[in-house]
């Protein structure tokens, strides 16, 4: 039977309004209405063309919806304005759908003991005890054995348990975080961003699940939101930067003139952090005075940087590769077939690799695409007189 709600999950999850896949369909803003209430069920030509857009099965919208994982009221949202319902809705549909087809892929391999969970339980009982967050940072830092320039810090993320994903996040936020109902820690990373940027937003994300994995974000003041976002910006500041290694190349790489971006790159290219995140930590650690900072901050306008920063194009942007190595191991050791998996998801790879946010090319070689019959022998070949 016709599923209204998964395809306004869907049409949500593209962004579309219902105007705009009124328009698509050539049907009524009311027809989608109603569609989506099941007030009516689409005929088959609609049917069809939902299925080629949105990349998936005609039998998909047949979907008995599963419980939710995810509170909306837990996910941490970095610079976002959480009155923003829809935005908030749209990503816990992702998350839902992403944490369906990961439990669904977990059923084909085994697991290493995540060390995420044994820390994340550590760091919150250590921080409601009022163990001071840079000695958090330091500890994390220590079990997840992130290199000295910051360069393993995706991939010891993903490898600690953390599932990593990246799409297009509407509206003010960056990133996010969130934990399942049954245990599971996300990020999902934004788009466009320099990959230094994407090592603060990802320790960030990770302060937000060490910390705070029992706060009711909606619940929260203003007030207490914004000092949650501050205690999560302190975690990052420490976790990427240790002071006393800092300290020292700080004096050693940036010199007197502290007042001026341009001294930083250098810091920037040992730390992969940004020009704003380093002088931050500086700032903390009272390196600079009040009027340096403000006159650093009137350079970073002046010079740009605000938008990108020296060696942004050079250092390269790295993607979360965990999920596309699960694929691999399951489909190069024929757990499954490609065919087996998109018929059992009801949908093409295209839906598949625009979940996980990688290009559908990957699935390239797992493709069957040899139709030729092998068995068919020539008997002879006639002359022609």
């Amino acid at each position: 039977m016709f599923n209204g709600h998964i395809l306004e999950e869907l049409r949500l999850l593209h962004g579309l309004k219902r105007s705009e896949l009124a328009e698509k369909l050539q049907v009524s803003e009311q027809a989608i209405w109603q569609f989506e209430n099941q007030q009516t069920t689409p005929k088959m030509k609609h049917l069809m063309a939902l299925g080629q857009l949105f990349h998936v099965a005609i039998d998909y919208f047949d979907k008995v919806e599963q419980p939710s994982q995810f509170d909306l009221s837990r996910i941490a949202f970095r610079n976002a304005d959480l009155e923003t319902k829809k935005t908030i809705r749209i990503q816990t549909i992702y998350l839902e759908k992403l944490n369906q087809m990961i439990d669904y892929l977990e059923q084909f391999v085994e697991i290493p003991h995540q060390i995420i969970y044994d820390l994340c339980e550590n760091t919150n009982h250590l921080f409601q005890e009022g163990l001071a967050i840079q000695e958090i940072a330091m500890m994390a830092r220590k079990v997840l054995a992130i290199a000295s320039d910051n360069s393993n810090l995706l991939y010891h993320l993903e490898k600690s348990g953390i599932y990593i994903s990246e799409r297009l996040i509407n509206g003010q936020a960056d990133a996010y975080s969130a934990w399942s109902k049954n245990g599971r820690p996300f990020i999902i990373l934004g788009v466009g961003k320099s990959s230094v940027r994407r090592n603060f937003d990802l320790a960030h994300e990770l302060g937000h699940l060490l910390l705070h994995q029992q706060i009711d974000f909606e619940e929260l003041s203003v007030a207490d939101l914004e000092e949650k976002e501050r205690e999560a910006n302190r975690f990052a500041s420490y976790f990427l930067l240790p002071e006393e290694e800092f300290l020292r190349d700080f004096h050693d790489l940036v010199g007197k003139r502290v007042s001026n971006p341009d001294q930083y790159v250098l810091l920037k290219q040992k730390y992969h952090v940004s020009i704003q995140a380093l002088e931050y930590r500086a700032y903390k650690l009272s390196l600079l005075t009040p009027q340096q900072n403000a006159y650093f901050y009137r350079q970073i306008s002046k010079k740009g940087y605000k938008i990108v920063e020296p060696l942004d194009t050079d250092i390269p942007i790295k993607h979360p590769s965990k999920i596309r190595s699960i694929l691999e191991v399951i489909l190069s050791h024929n757990l499954l077939t490609l065919p087996d998996l998109t018929r059992s998801q009801k949908a093409s790879t295209q839906y598949i690799s625009q979940l996980f946010g990688f290009d559908d090319q990957f699935f390239d070689p797992y493709r069957e695409t040899d139709t030729r019959f092998d068995n068919v022998i020539p008997l002879f070949s006639r002359k022609m007189g």
